[in-house]
């Protein structure tokens, strides 16, 4: 019994070491996303989506939803960099950062469309499209997994 006992043990040690290793990469995450956060001096478009944003995001698939910033910078005419923070069960914090293509801008609003891949265990490529009219953010996500939702966010001074 001896034997069993101690193999469960060692799984649970590989599962507690792995969930704080988790942790401790999305808590380095959050720092440098702070970081960039308060060091962000890009001047906001009025016109553009250059600029701090924060809101939410909400998955329409599974019903999940966490906070969500990001800090948009102009590239070119036409792209977008943008930097994501977003929460996830109050516990998890995942930063990535992903290029937008402006596809028009009519009446005030921009329209852009892109996508990234966040590797197989967050979903595979996620393909986004959405506005921005003055200070709001408004896309929607799908991802390989069947994920889908959207992110919605206003303009932060």
């Amino acid at each position: 019994m001896a034997p069993r006992r101690s193999s469960r043990l060692a799984a649970l040690r590989r599962l507690l070491a792995g969930t704080l290793l988790a942790l401790l990469a999305s808590g380095c995450g959050a720092i440098g996303f702070q970081r960039a956060w308060a060091a962000f001096d890009a001047p906001a478009e009025p016109d553009g989506m250059q600029g701090r944003w924060a809101g939410e995001w909400r998955s329409a698939w599974n019903g999940h939803s966490g906070g969500l910033r990001c800090l948009l910078t102009r590239a070119d005419e036409l792209h977008y960099r943008a930097d994501f923070y977003s929460t996830y069960a109050s516990l998890l914090y995942f930063r990535y950062q992903t290029v937008f293509h402006v596809l028009a801008t009519d009446d005030g609003t921009l329209r852009f469309r892109g996508q990234q891949d966040l590797g197989s265990l967050a979903g595979g490529l996620y393909r986004y499209e959405g506005t921005v009219t003055g200070d709001q953010f408004a896309a929607t996500f799908e991802a390989e997994n069947g994920d889908h939702g959207v992110f919605e966010m206003q303009r932060v001074p």
